[in-house]
C-alpha cells in the first residue's frame, strides 16, 4: 500500500505532519508527493528517508486537464491527479490536513473489487441536499474525499482527471464542494463504505457534542459515534479546525498530539506513537 497525497509548496508543513503520523503507526511501500511545482520537497523526503521509506514526486503534467479549470479552482482538484496512478496497486489518499492516530493496515487487506475500486467514508450524517442535488441513491451515500483508498487499475475503468474536470465545468452549479461533489456523482454505486473511525471529521468530536448531529432524532447514524471516537484511526481537521486554531480549553487529545508532532517534526524517526500517550 502506498500513502499519497497532493498539495503545493505552501502546504508541505502541514502534510509533513499528516506523513509523519502515518508512518509512525503503519507500514507503507512509499510515500507519493502529487503536486503542480517542480520545487523539492525537502521536508517530506527528508522524513520518508528518516523512516527508510521511497519517496516520490510526481508533477502535474501541463497537458492535465486540470489546467482547463480557474487558477483558483486548480488547488481543491489536485487530489483528482493523485487517483490517476500509472502502476497497477493499492493507495492510501489523504489531504494535509489528516492525522493517523493507530495501524491502518487492515486497509492494506481490504478486498477491493473491480467494480467497486474505491473505498471512502460517508459524512456520518445525512446529506439530502446534496443527495438530492447530485442524484445520490441515498443522503447518507454522500462521502467526504479527504480519505480515498483504492485499487489504480480498477478505478481507471470508471474515472479519469478528464471526466472530472468535464463534470465540475458542465455542473457548477450542482457542486458546491467542487471536486467532492464530482467525484460522488462519478462514482455513484462503485465505492464501498469504511467504518467512521477512517475519517474521523471535526463535527464528530466530543467537544462538539451539543452539535444537532449528535442528536439521534436528527441523525439516525449518531450512535456510531462513541464508537467512531473510542476507536478512531484517521482524525480529520476538517474545515480549518487545526489544533492550533483551537482554543487551548477545547483541545483534545488529538490536537494535542498534532502539536506535539508539528513542533518536533524535524525528528520524526524518534516522535511517539499516540497510543503511547493516550
Amino acid at each position: 500500500m502506498h500513502l499519497i497525497l497532493a498539495l503545493d509548496k505552501n502546504f508541505e508543513r502541514l502534510a509533513a505532519v499528516a506523513v509523519t503520523s502515518f508512518l509512525l503507526h503503519s507500514s507503507f511501500e512509499s510515500v507519493i508527493i502529487v503536486s503542480p511545482e517542480s520545487d523539492k520537497f525537502e521536508l517530506l523526503e527528508r522524513i520518508a528517508h528518516e523512516f527508510d521509506i521511497l519517496f516520490v514526486h510526481q508533477i502535474i503534467q501541463e497537458t492535465s486537464s486540470l489546467h482547463r479549470l480557474p487558477k483558483n479552482i486548480q488547488p481543491y482538484f489536485y487530489c483528482i491527479e493523485a487517483l490517476d496512478q500509472t502502476l497497477p496497486g493499492r493507495y492510501l489518499y489523504v489531504d494535509a490536513d489528516t492525522l493517523c492516530v493507530a495501524d491502518v493496515q487492515q486497509l492494506a487487506e481490504l478486498i477491493l473489487r473491480s467494480n467497486t475500486p474505491i473505498a471512502v467514508c460517508s459524512h456520518g450524517r445525512p446529506m439530502p441536499d446534496r443527495s438530492l442535488i447530485l442524484g445520490l441513491e441515498s443522503p447518507f451515500h454522500y462521502f467526504n474525499a479527504g480519505v480515498l483508498l483504492f485499487d489504480s487499475e480498477y478505478l481507471k475503468r470508471y474515472l479519469s482527471p478528464r471526466m472530472v474536470v468535464e463534470y465540475y465545468l458542465n455542473h457548477q452549479c450542482l457542486c458546491r464542494f467542487r471536486e467532492q461533489c464530482s467525484l460522488n456523482t462519478l462514482l455513484e454505486g462503485h465505492v464501498q463504505f469504511l467504518p467512521g473511525q477512517y475519517n474521523v471529521l471535526s463535527w464528530m468530536r466530543e467537544r462538539n457534542s451539543n452539535h444537532q448531529w449528535h442528536d439521534l432524532s436528527v441523525n439516525s447514524m449518531a450512535y456510531c459515534l462513541p464508537d467512531i471516537r473510542q476507536n478512531m484511526k484517521i482524525v480529520h481537521f476538517s474545515n480549518g479546525a487545526l489544533p492550533s486554531n483551537v482554543p487551548e480549553g477545547r483541545r483534545e487529545s488529538m490536537d494535542h498530539y498534532w502539536l506535539l508532532l508539528e513542533k518536533g517534526i524535524n525528528q520524526p524517526a524518534v516522535l511517539p506513537n499516540y497510543s503511547d500517550l493516550w
